[in-house]
């Protein structure tokens, strides 16, 4: 908006200044009048123009125009003085409102049209700088620059500092931008739906306008933090970039759908033994993971919802599918194997993990992670896997339920006591040879004959033949296994 010293530059007019205004101060309109009071018919901001046709308490009349906001004082000469009143110049001077002298050849009109034009002008300037910063906006979002390149274009601007940030707050780009405190309000009051649209927050340190770039308000949130609060023009630019971001982030997701389709399908080429159609169609893929020769299949379920588009991301070198209801089945080597199982357990998923084997098997691999997958539970046991709780061991064959139940039908009492279980268990492992076992325990090897002579008779079989070990062997893993995931034997 223009200013008076605007207004007294314009040769025209022949305007004298007498008292200047107080810094800064711009006008918003110019105002006639003769009341000794007009101040109920301003809004503030203006230049009023008088010939002091009825002359008021000078002193009194520039109390109420600074109160009312009034910016300067236009006095005509010529018609009701032949000069100001130095009264008037006075008060106008010590209340810091401004005054000039309007020469009685320049007509009040001709310093109407003259602010006119002024804020016309500006106004015009204003939508051209806009429209001209919506181009720029534009350009640089569509061009090599990308969403940072706008934000840097938006920033200059608003001589500010823009940005994007995830529902939490957390910069997305440019990644070195830090969110206020007043930022934070802003988005809190949006994602709890006490702001609709956009939310402004206001403090010492200036303005923060905060818009959410999706309908559903769970972010992506545009960021701008300017020195004033930004015009309707501003916002226009605003609603560009937030379309600009919109699209953008709609073309994102469907990218990353259109990803995780063709993750899935060439994971189950893979686990139906069609290595080759797997790798080729893995050769369209943004990250082109590698098939190797030998894999390891891992499933697991209880994770966070969007699991897969995280890891898609995160680890893009892995294949992964739905594996059904909330499960989810990965293709892995050896190497990847361990650090996925890792990332896994400690997003809270159950976890297993099937055999190595050659990329043609990955079906047998994938039905011992299934099996693996079925023995977790909450605990030491959130992760199975195949290696390390199997090795080759019938026991693979049994879920926990029906391992229970033999171990019941088997042991009989023995499950009940932990010190006869524990010595079957160490007699077993030893392959039958007493004095290693005995060393295990601490115990004399008499008294852990006396003890496996108590546990052939309860469970009524010998010790002596290798039929018994097995069912016995069988039984004592199942249910030490249940004695420590803290389980109760089912009679």
């Amino acid at each position: 908006m223009p200013t008076l010293a605007d207004i007294v530059a314009i040769p025209e007019l022949g305007l004298r200044t007498l008292a200047a205004t107080a810094s800064g101060r711009q006008l918003r309109w110019v105002a006639t009048s003769e009341l000794a009071d007009p101040t109920p018919y301003l809004e503030g901001g203006e230049l009023l123009l008088t010939t002091g046709l009825v002359p008021p308490d000078w002193s009194v009349y520039v109390d109420h125009l600074v109160r009312a906001g009034v910016v300067a004082v236009g006095f005509g000469v010529g018609l009701s003085s032949s000069d100001v009143p130095p009264e008037l110049v006075d008060a106008a001077a010590r209340e810091g409102l401004g005054l000039v002298a309007v020469p009685e050849v320049t007509p009040f009109i001709a310093i109407s049209k003259a602010v006119a034009e002024l804020l016309a002008s500006e106004e015009s300037a204003r939508i051209r700088a806009a429209l001209e910063l919506q181009q720029e906006l534009v350009r640089t979002f569509l061009g090599r620059g990308g969403a940072g390149a706008a934000f840097r274009a938006l920033a200059r601007a608003t001589a500010g500092a823009a940005a994007l940030v995830d529902g939490e707050g957390a910069a997305v780009t440019p990644a070195d931008f830090r969110l206020g405190e007043p930022g934070r309000r802003a988005l809190v009051s949006l994602r709890n739906g006490t702001a609709q649209g956009a939310a402004t927050e206001v403090d010492d340190g200036g303005v923060t306008v905060v818009q959410p770039v999706d309908p559903d308000g769970d972010g992506p949130f545009l960021v701008l933090t300017t020195r004033t609060a930004p015009d309707g023009l501003l916002r226009a630019a605003l609603v560009t970039l937030v379309a600009l971001l919109s699209l953008d982030s709609r073309r994102a997701r469907a990218a990353d759908e259109t990803d995780l389709r063709l993750r899935d399908r060439t994971t189950r080429l893979v686990l139906d033994g069609n290595a080759e159609a797997a790798r080729g169609l893995a050769l369209v893929m943004r990250a082109e993971p590698t098939i190797p020769a030998s894999v390891r299949i891992v499933r697991a379920d209880g994770l966070p919802a969007g699991e897969r588009g995280r890891l898609a991301v995160s680890r893009p070198d892995i294949l992964t599918a739905d594996g059904g209801g909330d499960e989810l089945v990965a293709v892995v080597t050896d190497a990847q194997a361990g650090d996925l199982v890792d990332d896994l357990r400690g997003r809270g998923g159950r976890v297993g993990t099937g055999p190595l084997l050659p990329v043609g098997e990955a079906s047998l691999s994938d039905a011992g992670a299934r099996t693996a997958l079925a023995l977790t539970a909450p605990g030491p046991l959130q992760v199975v896997t195949w290696d390390d709780r199997f090795r080759g061991d019938v026991r693979a064959a049994l879920p926990d339920p029906a391992a229970r139940v033999l171990a019941d039908q088997i042991l009989g009492d023995v499950g009940d006591d932990p010190v006869l279980l524990d010595s079957l268990y160490a007699f077993l492992n030893h392959l039958g040879h007493w004095q290693p076992a005995a060393d295990e325990l601490g115990i004399h090897r008499n008294t852990l004959r006396s003890r496996m002579d108590r546990v052939a008779a309860i469970t009524g079989r010998s010790l002596d033949t290798a039929a018994a070990r097995a069912d016995l062997w069988i039984a004592v893993v199942a249910a030490r296994e249940d004695r420590a995931a803290g389980g109760a034997r089912s009679i």
